[in-house]
């Protein structure tokens, strides 16, 4: 399971070191693509199989599901781990993140997200404040 919060930095060339407790559970290989939020979601390759399924099993007709589509494929790149552990993160994927230099990995059960540190901070922050009430919303929590 791919859980917690690690704190690394995004080098000019938009290369990473990926954390070791992370790499284990990927592979050789990620997909990386345009997160919901503004960072960048990264697939173990078996994990994304199972996005592509969701997201060939939703009706084409509708114009939310082609949009989200058009942009999670359109911006998907396989990245090899390279034998250092990093990835080469494409500047279209960096822009979308606002990434930097300072970044944060984040474990979100079946894949990771990689965040700008600035807007991560002021992301988790917002949400801390509004847990309870979140919490609340949720059914089943």
């Amino acid at each position: 399971m791919l859980v917690g919060t690690y704190e690394h930095r995004v080098d000019a060339k938009g290369r990473t070191v990926i954390p070791a407790k992370f790499r284990q559970e990927l592979g050789e290989c990620v997909v990386a693509t345009i997160g919901i939020d503004r960072c960048v979601s990264l697939y173990p390759m078996e994990e994304w199989q199972r996005v592509l399924e969701k997201l060939q099993s939703l009706p084409f007709s509708k114009s939310k599901t082609r949009g989200l589509m058009r942009i999670m494929l359109a911006s998907a790149h396989e990245l090899a781990i390279d034998s250092a552990g990093r990835i080469l993160v494409p500047q279209i994927l960096r822009d979308h993140a606002e990434l930097l230099t300072d970044a944060f990995f984040v474990g979100i059960s079946d894949h990771i997200e990689l965040w700008d540190k600035g807007i991560w901070e002021q992301y988790s922050k917002t949400v801390l404040d509004e847990l309870p009430e979140i919490a609340e919303g949720i059914d089943g929590f």
